[in-house]
């Protein structure tokens, strides 16, 4: 029965992973900041072998702390690490010339995205590496995002969301760096983006302001120009199964690349 660790597993797509990895046949371990949240629903939903941690992907310390506690847990060894855990900021309908006179937001909001979206999978994955490198299947998968790919930046002008893409795309190198160094070990690292998906972050309106809306309807419009076969967002059910099938075919050959939903660098949605 593999072992896999959801960092980032309180909601959205992340709660789905540990729904569809446990339904699998897999030993999940789900970290959460708040555990008893997290236990409540895990319970609730019936959902079998599945074990809740603490953990913050911004603290490296609370990150070592959960490796040792799911360590008693899995007898010393993984076989996956999953990180989805992320920081969205709130300036997402923001394009770059919109903080020219917000220095000061910027550079908040970037801290933040650079703390939990670049140092947390670096934190995360020395954590657990122990672990991995005990395992059989040695496999790392950072959950990334289409924005963090400068073609498709280009081809459908997505000019906002400049602290999150900034941040995802530092997390893509993080990655790269650690498939470089662990090439010999048989390790498989991989970014995955997830596409578009339903999720509270995606379809909760309300935080953005009506020419942030305009903005993000205009940039909606260009990516289906692109894709004229989109039927828009799709539920976190069928983007975890995308995604796990890529991991799931996935070659050592192809450590530190960063990849679609569908397993390849040409089609994003």
């Amino acid at each position: 029965m593999p072992t896999t660790v959801v960092v980032g597993a309180s909601r959205g797509i992340g709660y789905q992973f540990i729904q569809t990895l446990a339904a699998e046949g897999n030993t999940v371990i789900a970290t959460a900041r708040n555990v008893a949240d997290l236990e409540g629903n895990v319970k609730a939903d019936k959902i079998p072998n599945t074990h809740v941690v603490q953990a913050d992907l911004t603290s490296a310390d609370s990150l070592i702390a959960a490796a040792k506690a799911t360590s008693s847990l899995v007898n010393g060894q993984i076989d996956h690490l999953l990180i989805n855990g992320a920081f969205l900021s709130s300036t997402g309908g923001m394009n770059p010339t919109d903080f020219a006179d917000k220095a000061e937001l910027f550079l908040e909001e970037l801290k933040k995205s650079v703390e939990a979206n670049i140092a947390g999978p670096l934190f995360a994955i020395n954590a657990f590496l122990p672990l991995l490198r005990a395992g059989k299947e040695k496999r790392v998968t950072y959950i990334s995002s289409g924005v963090a790919y400068v073609p498709e930046t280009i081809d459908t002008r997505i000019a906002n969301s400049v602290p999150y893409s900034v941040s995802k795309a530092g997390g893509n190198i993080v990655i790269a760096k650690f498939a470089a160094e662990l090439q010999d070990e048989g390790f498989t690292f991989l970014s995955i983006a997830p596409g578009g998906v339903a999720t509270e972050a995606m379809t909760d309106m309300s935080k953005f302001t009506d020419e942030e809306k305009a903005k993000m309807q205009v940039m909606l419009g260009r990516m289906m120009q692109k894709y004229p076969e989109w039927k828009g967002l799709i539920s976190p059910e069928e983007c975890v199964k995308r995604i796990l099938n890529v991991v799931k075919n996935s070659k050592v050959e192809q450590s530190g690349q960063f990849l679609s939903y569908w397993g390849n660098t040409t089609q994003w949605l």
